[in-house]
């Protein structure tokens, strides 16, 4: 075979293989790639940091930029020329990406220098590329174009086909930018072509959404649908989730322009599903902009300043530079068509800052043709012409014909309105003018566009008919070359018999050899079976090198493992009993270092039924290294099970278990005869106990009544006693004609003051004894009714809650009726809501939560607080009455014991006090759904 031929050969085989790895590394997931990193050092995780950075650039932006900060840090306790600049090219991509291009800019130019000192070329190529990219973004046309020329120059010298084709992208890229789209047209298809020979399918996807994009810009939508669709066809079949996220955007924009709305709003549905489960935030902002424009333009309003306000949302969580900006142009337009129009114009007037000195600076004309509708709302078409005019100015100068014909036939129908005929008919000129060069331009496109794309097919026809010429020169030569190989191959065809023929006798010699050598290994073997089968005992054989175990006649019953368990008794534990398998353990690593010649111990394995089988383990070691290390153990298991029940039964019969009975027996009457003395002694003192607690609560309740009475009645008998004193001094003095004026000022002021108290302090009194009648069940006439739970909570809390800074949360099933006492109920609530608002909140904010759940005709009511929670003493007396921790504050003590009465005797349910571990106190009440019986 001649040397061309084999260099042929060579090179596809190298294709081949750069082709897989390629897609290794493209299937490769994030997972694995984070992985490489965590279990890498060195220079191998630096290698795995600049594969995640490349591979994340664009789709996890944030966190390519925080490994290769850790990518730098090492490479300066490692440094690699060749290393740093290809993290720092790749870094300078995430710089893109996070739309932050002087430091893009800055970070390639570090790479630019790493590259040279490399000496590598695909180094110096990558990151010119790079910054070719960062010119163009910053349009700097000139420098941009200067760079990939001398890309193209360079890769066509070498073997660099792909830094090639990324060029020739890349100028696709330039020359649509500077609307030259012929030449962009031939870029990117040369681009295609070299992709495809590379075998490239990701970035040949890539190419047909460029060319969608340049026909878009062409007008040509039939072409523009062709390769959008073909570029979505190719990423399907590669599953790239990435890929299809963003070619199902762009094609719902491209179905959006030509009115397909609901075309448009199932592939942008179909972008945002695959952008969520990605992960993709800033291309979830996009995608939301652009369904609420399609879902504005098809008249669902609704959904549309949804979207919008989703792009909002997400745009301040991720809090990073923003390139999607239409948001507030969206909302804008959304609100002129519903009619805000003072929304419309804040939103309006905001986006116009936040496009100025951006990359899409011409937008602003849309926002002016925008103002200029809305003025027209309000029926100022001064003001709407003044935003016409300023529209068609920038759109002219951002040669935005498309729009400038739109503003330029608006116009003219407001001035024709206004009867301002002359105006109109200019615009109307102006705008037919620029709609036949238009029209001419497109049909100029698509004639070079045809031409384009035949000469390219042309030039790719001519290479693949050179490629088949030497395919035939190749083929021919490779005929000579095996002619000139038949007769080798002949002769040594020849020798080959000789040496077979040979081989064969000697093979066949040998076979009979090991076919005897067998039968009497078979022969073993099967008296070894027979063996074994007489004996009921298992043979096993244990390889530590593999931890491959082997077992012959193997008890089935058993839950022994057999085949792979390992080196070591780990595999076996869960099937040896606890109290056996130590000592097992001890012994088998104890023959294992020598210490006796066999083992042999007997312990409890687990069967397949569950229960214990005692068995005879006796082994030894078999094999050695030369070292020591042990190689393999053999050994037999033995069922001992009927043995040891023997043991066992003779142990039974030696015990003497008369007298063990005997002993048992009296030792019982004597446990019963204590046991119902202390029965007796436990009855008595819990009757005890009773009487004392009640007596107890008597007391505290008699205690309480009247100290809660005696100061109000103190008093009032103090001042009745003062009153009854200056009564008489007063009557003295009238009868000795001794009153004087101030006498009788004093004695009425006196008297005022007296009565005064007397009757505030005998209101007192009555309002305690009429509280103390509340708190007894029997106050509450039986006035069931089925009522909603819900709504009396709510209605309760509204009432109640509406002057407070108290929040109450109520999490209340629907439709929850129960029957029992309103009025109770109501109270509970109150005196509920009084003992957080007064002992848990003092006063202050709080918050409420009221939840109730239902089981089992059931209603389960916990009422809970954050407030500063009962003290641990006081939660035993909590429902006695007059018990309170807050008597200095007048406070008297008988809510919560309001509350246990009507639980337990109206609503016949049951209240206990929750502690947890937050702040605040809760409550549990439960009740029957039926209400009292």
């Amino acid at each position: 075979m001649s040397e061309l031929a084999l260099k042929k050969h060579a090179a596809v085989f190298c294709i081949i293989v750069l082709f897989f790895n390629s897609f290794a590394f493209a299937t490769l997931s994030n997972e694995q790639l984070v992985k490489n990193i965590e279990k890498s050092q060195g220079t191998t995780k630096i290698e795995a940091i600049i594969d995640y950075v490349q591979k994340n650039f664009h789709y996890n932006t944030p966190q390519a930029l925080e490994y290769a900060d850790e990518g730098l840090q090492l490479l300066e306790q490692h440094p690699s020329h060749d290393q740093s600049a290809r993290l720092l090219s790749h870094l300078s991509r995430a710089y893109i990406s996070y739309g932050d291009l002087n430091k893009a800019n800055e970070v390639a130019l570090q790479a630019q220098q790493f590259a040279q000192k490399s000496t590598v070329m695909a180094n110096e190529l990558r990151v010119q590329i790079v910054l070719a990219d960062i010119a163009i973004r910053q349009r700097k046309y000139d420098l941009a174009r200067a760079r990939l020329i001398d890309v193209i120059e360079q890769a066509k010298q070498g073997e660099f086909e792909n830094y090639l084709a990324n060029a020739h992208r890349l100028s696709g890229h330039l020359d649509s930018k500077t609307r030259d789209y012929e030449a962009a047209l031939g870029s990117y298809l040369q681009s295609l072509s070299l992709y495809r020979k590379l075998k490239n399918p990701t970035m040949a996807a890539s190419i047909h959404q460029s060319l969608a994009s340049l026909y878009r810009k062409m007008n040509l939508y039939e072409k523009v649908l062709f390769h959008q669709k073909r570029a979505i066809q190719i990423s399907l079949t590669l599953d790239n989730p990435n890929q299809q996220a963003i070619f199902y955007s762009n094609m719902g924009t491209y179905f959006d322009e030509v009115g397909k709305f609901e075309k448009a709003i199932e592939m942008h549905l179909k972008s945002l599903a695959l952008k969520e489960e990605l992960g993709y935030k800033l291309g979830m902002i996009h995608t939301y902009n652009r369904l609420g424009s399609v879902y504005r333009e098809a008249g669902d309003f609704k959904k549309s300043e949804q979207m919008l306000k989703e792009a909002v949302a997400l745009k301040k969580e991720i809090n990073r530079p923003d390139p999607n900006i239409s948001t507030y142009l969206d909302f804008g337009r959304l609100y002129i068509e519903t009619g805000q129009l003072e929304l419309a114009e804040s939103y309006l007037i905001q986006s116009i800052s936040l496009y100025q000195g951006s990359p899409w600076e011409d937008r602003i004309a849309e926002i002016h043709q925008a103002l200029a509708k809305l003025h027209l709302v309000r029926q100022q078409p001064q003001s709407a012409i003044d935003a016409y005019l300023r529209a068609i100015e920038i759109a002219q100068e951002h040669q935005r014909e498309a729009l400038l014909m739109d503003c330029q036939l608006e116009v003219a129908e407001i001035f024709e309105k206004q009867g301002m005929h002359m105006q109109a008919l200019a615009y109307t000129k102006d705008y037919l003018t620029l709609k036949n060069k238009w029209e001419e331009k497109n049909n100029q496109y698509r004639i070079s566009a045809l031409a384009i794309e035949f000469g390219v097919r042309e030039k790719e026809r001519e290479i693949a008919s050179l490629v088949q010429q030497n395919r035939i020169k190749d083929l021919e030569i490779e005929k000579q070359a095996v002619q000139q190989v038949v007769f080798l191959i002949g002769m040594l065809f020849v020798f080959c018999f000789l040496s077979f023929s040979y081989f064969w006798r000697t093979k066949n010699k040998q076979l009979r050899i090991e076919q005897t050598a067998l039968k009497q290994v078979s022969a073993v073997k099967e008296r070894l079976s027979h063996a074994l089968w007489g004996s009921g005992d298992e043979l096993w054989d244990w390889d530590l090198q593999s931890g491959v175990i082997t077992r012959d006649n193997q008890m089935n019953k058993l839950c022994l493992p057999c085949e792979y368990i390992g080196s070591d008794l780990n595999a076996i534990k869960p099937s040896v009993h606890p109290d056996d398998y130590e000592r097992l353990h001890s012994k088998f690593n104890s023959h294992l270092e020598g210490e006796s010649d066999f083992y042999e111990v007997n312990y409890r394995v687990m069967t397949k039924s569950g229960r214990w089988l005692w068995v005879s383990d006796r082994g030894k070691v078999t094999s050695r290294a030369k070292d020591g290390t042990v190689l393999r153990v053999s050994g037999t298991i033995k069922d001992i099970s009927e043995i040891k029940a023997s043991e066992l039964a003779l142990a039974e019969l030696n015990a003497t278990l008369e007298k063990r009975v005997e002993e048992r027996t009296l030792s019982l009457k004597q446990s019963r005869d204590e046991l119902a003395e202390i029965l007796e002694e436990l009855t008595s003192t819990q009757a005890n106990l009773v009487e004392a607690q009640k007596m107890a609560s008597l007391g505290r309740l008699v205690a309480g009544v009247s100290h809660e009475l005696n100061t109000p009645l103190g008093t009032t008998v103090t001042a009745s006693s003062i009153l009854l004193k200056e009564l008489y001094e007063f009557k003295s003095k009238l009868e000795n004609s001794k009153l004087t004026l101030s006498d009788t000022k004093s004695f009425i002021d006196v008297s005022l003051s007296s009565i005064e108290l007397i009757d505030s302090n005998t209101e007192r009194a009555a309002q305690l004894i009429k509280r103390f009648k509340q708190a007894s069940a029997h106050e509450y006439v039986s006035s069931e009714s089925q009522i909603d739970l819900k709504a009396c909570i709510e209605g309760f809390i509204g009432f109640h809650g509406k002057d407070s800074d108290v929040i109450v949360e109520i999490d209340c099933p629907d439709n929850c009726m129960v029957q029992c006492d309103s009025q109770a109920l109501g109270k509970i609530f109150e005196d509920l809501y009084l003992n957080s608002l007064l002992h848990g909140f003092e006063g202050k904010a709080g918050h409420i939560s009221i939840d109730v759940t239902t089981e089992q005709e059931q209603v389960i009511l916990r009422f809970t607080d954050n407030g500063r929670g009962v003290e641990r003493q006081a939660i035993a007396h909590m429902f006695e009455p007059f018990y309170t921790t807050a008597r200095h504050q007048g406070k008297v003590g008988l809510g919560l014991y309001m509350v246990f009465n009507l639980v337990t005797y109206v609503l016949r349910g049951s209240i206990r006090y929750c502690p947890h571990d937050k702040k605040g106190a809760s409550f549990e009440i439960v009740f029957s759904t039926g209400g009292s019986h």
